[in-house]
């Protein structure tokens, strides 16, 4: 049994513990169920983002074997194939295995008669997979094309040598652009790019504060910004200005608001809002069986889910 999992299973807290089904857990351990319980949803993309938060909990041999059955079953499946190949190579340990699947999304991305295009460009831009210099694919559908180049444009900010860094200029250039399609990609893509250096952080962080309400770029400015932010400036003024006004969007009743301002906090890891985060957790856990709990509102659970077992103090115990 995974190692964190057992300390959570022995970290019975009777001051987070509440009744479910007649047993008594811990709110952790509901949280973990729940991510748990959305591997096996029936939609598609929730199971996904299920399993990308677990992977990044650390739970990588129980996703191994979790994907080995989801390739088989989608493995030809337009989309869908790519979200199993992505989750493969966030997974995977093995280099050459993770490289493997990179390809795998590649040859789609290349392949001009593939259906799934975006979707390849989108994940290879999510692993961090620089397209700085390959020729881009032209698509016949106009819009099509324009969220392409979206893509396209994020996905060539990353190194594509390892002498190489980000190309901050390139990226304050396009969320800059009179485009909103390539504004809008490249402001979601932000919380992609690991911790950023100080002054390029800055900059971000003082965009994000500024921006007047435009969803959802305005919150994926917020949520890139919390979610790159470097150690020393997680007690910056910055930080709590950008903290204050995603816990607003996460209390309010737009879902992609909500999803995107979780996982910006559960990728910042401060136990000082993991009392905020129970408190929004267990609101909407009651209602999960609702006929008002959609698609949408489980996505949002899965990020609440995430969010407090990164912030819960159990994890470093």
């Amino acid at each position: 049994m995974n190692r964190f999992l057992s300390l959570l299973l022995l970290s019975f807290i009777l001051t987070n513990s509440y009744a479910i089904n007649g047993n008594q857990l811990c709110v952790e351990e509901i949280a973990l169920n729940y991510l748990y319980e959305t591997v096996n949803d029936t939609i598609f993309w929730n199971k996904i983002h299920a399993i990308e938060f677990l992977i990044d909990l650390g739970f990588n041999e129980d996703i191994d074997v979790i994907l080995e059955e989801l390739e088989c079953n989608y493995e030809n499946i337009p989309q869908k194939r790519i979200g199993c190949w992505r989750c493969r190579v966030k997974n995977e340990k093995n280099t050459d295995k993770k490289n493997r699947y990179i390809e795998k999304i590649f040859q789609v991305y290349t392949n001009p008669n593939s259906p799934d295009i975006i979707h390849a460009i989108e994940s290879l831009a999510k692993l961090s997979v620089s397209l700085k210099n390959i020729p881009r694919p032209a698509l016949y559908d106009s819009a099509k094309n324009n969220i392409c180049n979206a893509y396209l444009n994020w996905s060539s900010i990353y190194p594509d040598s390892p002498v190489s860094c980000i190309d901050y200029s390139a990226l304050f250039k396009t969320l800059q652009s009179d485009n909103s399609d390539y504004r809008r990609i490249m402001a979601y893509g932000l919380k992609f790019l690991g911790k950023m250096e100080g002054k390029p952080w800055r900059n971000v962080a003082e965009k994000a504060i500024n921006q007047l309400a435009e969803y959802p770029f305005s919150t994926y400015l917020l949520s890139g910004a919390l979610s790159t932010c470097p150690e020393k400036e997680r007690k910056s003024r910055y930080t709590d200005l950008i903290k204050q006004k995603l816990k607003i969007l996460a209390k309010g009743n737009e879902s992609i608001n909500q999803y995107e301002a979780y996982v910006a906090l559960g990728n910042f890891a401060d136990q000082e809002d993991f009392n905020f985060i129970k408190k929004e957790f267990l609101k909407l856990y009651s209602c999960k069986n609702g006929a008002e709990f959609d698609r949408n509102k489980k996505d949002v659970l899965s990020a609440i889910s995430y969010a407090l077992l990164k912030t819960s103090d159990h994890k470093n115990k």
